[in-house]
């Protein structure tokens, strides 16, 4: 299906302008606001619509934000999102391929990603070119949806991925956690956001069972709305199950290089 105009329509009458992602704003409160940001070089890995990215500039101070996309046609709402709000200075966005990322060595302080890399199988290697591109000391700063041991068996989580159109791949909690220490990440953090988001999602549920759905399927035809409802309450479930684990992960660039890592 990928990211028709429908569909992106749809999403972000449900969860805010720019996001693509269940918690809006909020959750890049949640995600962010322990972090100092002022004055960061800041790589955005999925960066969609370009919606967070104009927030970490203009609520958060960074100094710059590169947004990465797979997707042309989100790399080309981001552009014109950031050119709207006067950002393209600050925030660019680039149209690139899945695989090693076309970056130089220790480019940013920090590296962002929101809910981008359920898409990407190779999480070990995704987060080895993440070390790569960072500074020393830089942060790895991470919301992804991971799942419990078992759940690719579990029938909830059948049913809620039968139902969807873009595919997901989830590792567990302890995979993620793996995978960063194997990239060399220090400070790991892992923090389960699955009560906040299925609260949320249940509020998405109520609005969209009342009289904002008739406002959507003038925006986007009875169709395109009715999938936004049927996703909510797919998701439900899942989320109350715990099968699905929305999380929040942390990692930073040791500052320095230890004496045993120096190549003779």
């Amino acid at each position: 299906m990928g990211y028709s105009k429908a569909f992106v329509t749809a999403l972000e009458f449900v969860w805010g302008d720019g996001f693509l992602s269940p918690g809006g704003p909020e959750e890049i409160a949640a995600l962010d606001g322990s972090h100092d940001l002022r004055g960061k070089r800041i790589l955005d890995i999925g960066s969609g619509l370009g919606g967070i990215d104009v927030l970490l500039v203009e609520a958060y101070g960074a100094a710059e934000v590169v947004g990465i996309d797979v997707s042309a046609e989100l790399v080309a709402h981001a552009r014109g999102l950031a050119e709207k709000r006067g950002l393209a200075e600050r925030v660019c966005f680039q149209l690139i391929d899945p695989g090693p990322l076309p970056l130089a060595d220790q480019g940013f302080d920090i590296v962002f990603s929101k809910d981008a890399l359920v898409h990407v199988a190779d999480k070990t290697t995704l987060f080895a070119e993440v070390m790569r591109v960072l500074r020393p000391g830089g942060q790895f700063i991470v919301s992804d949806w991971l799942w419990i041991p078992g759940a690719a068996e579990h029938p909830l989580v059948n049913a809620w991925n039968a139902g969807n159109p873009l595919g997901f791949v989830y590792t567990t909690v302890s995979e993620a956690h793996g995978a960063l220490q194997a990239a060399g990440f220090c400070k790991i953090a892992l923090q389960d956001r699955t009560r906040e988001i299925a609260a949320r999602n249940r509020a998405e549920i109520a609005r969209l069972e009342g009289p904002a759905m008739e406002e959507l399927i003038a925006a986007v035809g009875e169709e395109s709305a009715l999938d936004r409802l049927r996703s909510a309450r797919g998701r439900q479930p899942v989320l109350d199950a715990a099968a699905l684990i929305p999380t929040h992960l942390y990692g930073e660039r040791p500052a320095r290089t230890s004496p045993s890592n120096l190549r003779l």
